[in-house]
């Protein structure tokens, strides 16, 4: 069953980069099966292939979720694996921080790639 964009929201610890506007509405998508420590991982991979600034990864706090599934329009989501456990990148348009298509698809490619 697909994951909805609203479901990658609730149920998922949100990583970005609040450093690099080509990022703007790009976030990993990580529950408790891969921990902060697999996050970092996955960040420094996209840092690696340029995708990723060398700004410290913001979360998305509890208390602002609510607002992002009501604001945020859901674009597509991916997944990868990362030690036998799954994890996502999700993107959304936002009026204030639009997704940007080409990073998008860098980032879906880079996640195939280094996380099948």
């Amino acid at each position: 069953m697909a994951l909805s964009g609203t479901d990658l929201i609730n149920r998922f610890e949100l990583y970005f980069d609040g450093a690099d506007m080509t990022n703007a509405s790009l976030y990993l998508c990580v529950d408790d099966s891969l921990d902060d420590a697999g996050a970092q991982r996955v960040i420094a991979t996209l840092r690696e292939v340029g995708l990723w600034s060398e700004a410290a990864a913001k979360r998305v706090p509890a208390e602002h979720k609510p607002m992002y599934a009501e604001q945020m329009q859901f674009v597509g989501s991916s997944s990868g694996r990362l030690d036998g456990k799954t994890f996502h990148i999700a993107a959304y348009d936002h009026p204030k921080y639009p997704c940007n298509p080409e990073r998008w698809q860098a980032w879906q490619d880079c996640i195939t790639k280094h996380f099948p």
